[in-house]
C-alpha cells in the first residue's frame, strides 16, 4: 500500500476547489438525512485525493476503489462494524478519472443508495463548473495580453492593459461597486507613478496619487501584500527585489477582482518592464545596469555579486600590474644554411634519375643522366667532318693557293667550333652535386623520358647546416630586433620548444595566409633538433615585458588608431 493512500494530501493550486467541493457535498448528504461518516476522492493524479480521515479505513478504501472502473462506475463494501462504503466514478476538472467514496452509518436501503448517486451528480457539476471557471479566466487572459501585444509602445501598451484589467476586476465584482488600478514602478527605492486605469496622466500632488503612492511605499519597504480600507497593494518581484507595485483604490473586498488583479498583473507587468527598458536609449540602459549591478555589489545583501566584484578586482590588478613576456607570433620554415640549385644544361630527355628529394648526396655524386645518344651521334659526324676540313686544308698548303688555304681554314675552325660544344654537352649531361647536402626538391624518377627544357629547375640541394626563416607580421615588424630571443615549436614536433635567436631582419617583404610580412632570420640555441629543410613550425619571439590587457588590447587599439586616422583626423 502507497505512502499516498496513507497519509492525508495537500491539494496543489490546480485542485484548490477539492476540499471546500468535497466538504459541502457531505454537508448535502447529512442535509438529505444519510448518516454519512466521512467522504474521500482518489485519482492516478496526486493534487485529486482526499483520504478518510479514519485511519481503519486505509486498507478498505484502497480495495474498494480498485473495482470502480468507466464499466463498471459504482462499487459497494460492507465493513465488519456494519457500515457501507460506496465508492463512484467521476470525471475530474482536468478529464482524468477519479472516485469519490462515501462512509455511510446503518440502516442501509436502496434509497440510501440512490440519494448518494443524485448528490454525485451535484459534485460532478460543482467541480466541472470549477474548471469552466478556470478555462474562462485563461482565454480572457489570453485576449487581454493579445490586445497589449498589438500596441507598437511600452506606455500605450500599458495604459491599454491597466484599463482592461481594471474593467475586468470591476466585472467580478458586485454592481455598482467602484474600483480604480493604479501601476507603479520602482526606482531608486522610491515608487513612481506610471499607469493608471482611464487616465492618461496624472498631477503629483492630486490627493488620488498621494494615497496610492503612500500605500504603494509601504507595500514596497515591507515586501508583501497590503489590504486596508479602500486601498490594497500587490509588490510584484524580480530575484528577490520589487520592481513594481499595484494599488486598487475602492471597494477591493471582492476575492474574486482581487484574483483578476494578482493573475493579470503577474503575467503582463515583466513584459511592459523590459519592453519600456528596451525603447530606453542606449547610455540610459547602460548607465541604469551600472547602478544596479553597483547597488548589488555595495549595498546590503547579495553576497555572490559581492564574490564576484573582489575576484574581478583582483584579476584586473593582475591584469594590469603583473608583468609578462611580450612576444611576436611568426610563422616558420626551416631552410638549409646554403643552398644550390641544379639546372638542366640543355633542352634533352631524362635517361636516369638516381636520387629523390630526402636523399643525402655527397659532393661530386652524380644525381640525373639527361639522354646524350643524339649528342654522341653529332659527335660522330663532326668528328668526320673535321677530319674532312683538315684534309682538304693540307692539299690547299699542298697546293700553295691562298685562297684555298683561308677557305679550308675557316671550315676546320668551324667544325672545330661545334665539335667543342656538341663535347661540352656530352660532358654536362650527367649532373653532379656541387656540394655535401639534402636534395630537397626534383623528384624525377617517375619521370623518365621527360622532355626538359634548358635552364628548367631540376634539383635542390640544401648544406647539413639549417637557418630558421621567420615570417614577421608587418603590425609587430617593429618591435623585433636582432639578438632577441624566443621559442620555436614545430609541426612534426609539436610538444617540444627549441630556442631560437634572431639574427637579422631584411627588407624582403611577402605575404603568407593573407598576411603581408617581413623575413626575419634565426638560429638555434643549444642542440639542433632532427630536422629536414622544409620543416614549418610557430615561432614565439620575446620583444620585451608588458601587462596582459596590453598585450591583449594592442591589435585591437592599433587597428581602433588607423581607423580614426584613415577616416576623422
Amino acid at each position: 500500500m502507497s505512502e499516498d493512500e496513507q497519509s492525508p494530501q495537500t491539494p496543489s493550486a490546480t485542485a484548490a476547489e477539492l476540499i471546500p467541493a468535497l466538504s459541502t457535498w457531505q454537508q448535502r448528504l447529512v442535509a438529505a438525512g444519510l448518516a454519512c461518516q466521512g467522504v474521500a476522492l482518489y485519482s492516478e493524479n496526486a493534487a485529486w485525493r482526499k483520504p478518510f480521515e479514519r485511519q481503519e479505513l486505509a486498507r478498505d478504501w484502497p480495495e474498494s476503489h480498485t473495482k470502480v472502473s468507466r464499466a463498471n462506475p459504482v462499487a459497494l463494501t460492507r465493513l465488519p462494524n456494519g457500515e457501507l462504503l460506496v465508492s463512484a466514478h467521476l470525471v475530474l476538472p482536468t478529464n482524468e478519472d477519479g472516485i469519490v467514496g462515501v462512509l455511510l452509518n446503518p440502516p442501509h436501503n436502496d434509497r440510501s443508495l440512490q440519494l448518494v448517486l443524485l448528490a454525485l451528480g451535484w459534485l460532478q457539476l460543482n467541480l466541472s463548473a470549477a474548471s469552466f471557471a478556470h478555462n474562462q479566466r485563461a482565454a480572457e487572459l489570453l485576449e487581454l495580453m493579445s490586445h497589449v501585444a498589438s500596441q507598437r509602445e511600452a506606455r500605450s501598451a500599458a495604459q491599454d492593459w491597466v484599463n482592461r484589467t481594471a474593467a475586468w476586476a470591476r466585472r467580478s465584482q458586485p454592481s455598482g461597486l467602484d474600483l480604480r488600478v493604479v501601476l507603479f514602478e520602482v526606482r531608486q527605492d522610491r515608487v513612481h507613478w506610471w499607469v493608471a486605469a482611464d487616465v492618461s496622466h496624472a498631477e503629483a500632488a492630486s490627493p488620488a496619487v498621494l494615497t496610492g503612492t503612500e500605500i504603494a511605499q509601504r507595500a514596497f519597504v515591507e515586501g508583501r501584500e497590503l489590504l486596508e480600507r479602500g486601498a490594497w497593494a500587490f509588490p510584484l518581484q524580480e530575484q528577490g527585489e520589487v520592481v513594481a507595485v499595484l494599488v486598487a483604490q475602492g471597494d477591493v473586498s471582492s476575492d474574486a477582482s482581487l484574483s483578476v488583479l494578482r493573475t493579470s498583473v503577474s503575467l503582463a507587468e515583466p513584459l511592459l518592464r523590459r519592453w519600456r527598458d528596451a525603447e530606453h536609449p542606449l547610455p540610459i540602459q547602460a548607465w541604469r545596469s551600472l547602478r544596479r549591478a553597483g547597488s548589488r555589489i555595495f549595498g546590503p545583501g547579495h553576497p555572490t555579486w559581492k564574490a564576484g566584484a573582489g575576484i574581478a578586482g583582483v584579476a584586473a590588478l593582475l591584469l594590469l600590474l603583473l608583468p609578462v613576456d611580450d612576444r611576436v607570433t611568426a610563422q616558420t620554415i626551416i631552410e638549409g644554411q646554403k643552398r644550390q640549385v641544379i639546372s638542366a644544361p640543355f633542352e634533352g630527355y631524362i635517361r636516369e634519375a638516381l636520387v629523390r628529394p630526402g636523399d643525402h648526396v655527397n659532393k661530386g655524386q652524380t644525381l640525373l643522366r639527361l639522354d646524350d645518344r643524339d649528342l654522341k651521334l653529332e659527335q660522330a659526324k663532326l668528328r668526320g667532318e673535321r677530319d674532312q676540313a683538315g684534309a682538304r686544308l693540307r692539299q690547299a698548303m699542298a697546293e700553295r693557293e691562298a685562297a684555298a688555304i683561308a677557305l679550308a681554314g675557316a671550315e676546320l675552325q668551324g667544325v672545330d667550333g661545334q665539335l667543342a660544344l656538341v663535347e661540352a654537352k656530352l660532358a654536362r649531361a650527367q649532373l653532379f652535386t656541387p656540394m655535401d647536402g639534402t636534395v630537397v626538391t626534383g623528384d624525377w624518377v617517375q619521370q623518365l623520358g621527360a622532355p626538359v627544357e634548358a635552364g628548367k629547375e631540376l634539383f635542390e640541394i640544401a648544406s647539413e647546416g639549417y637557418r630558421i626563416v621567420l615570417h614577421i607580421p608587418e603590425r609587430d615588424i617593429a618591435r623585433v630586433r636582432s639578438g632577441q630571443s624566443g621559442v620555436l615549436r614545430l609541426a612534426g614536433l609539436p610538444h617540444t620548444g627549441h630556442s631560437l635567436v634572431v639574427n637579422r631582419v631584411t627588407a624582403t617583404a611577402s605575404v603568407q595566409d593573407g598576411v603581408n610580412g617581413f623575413r626575419a632570420e634565426a638560429s638555434w640555441i643549444g642542440d639542433t633538433p632532427a630536422l629536414s629543410p622544409g620543416m614549418q613550425g610557430i615561432a614565439k619571439v620575446v620583444v620585451g615585458k608588458s601587462n596582459l590587457l596590453s598585450i591583449w588590447t594592442r591589435e585591437s587599439l592599433d587597428w581602433l588608431r588607423l581607423k580614426i586616422w584613415q577616416h576623422w583626423v
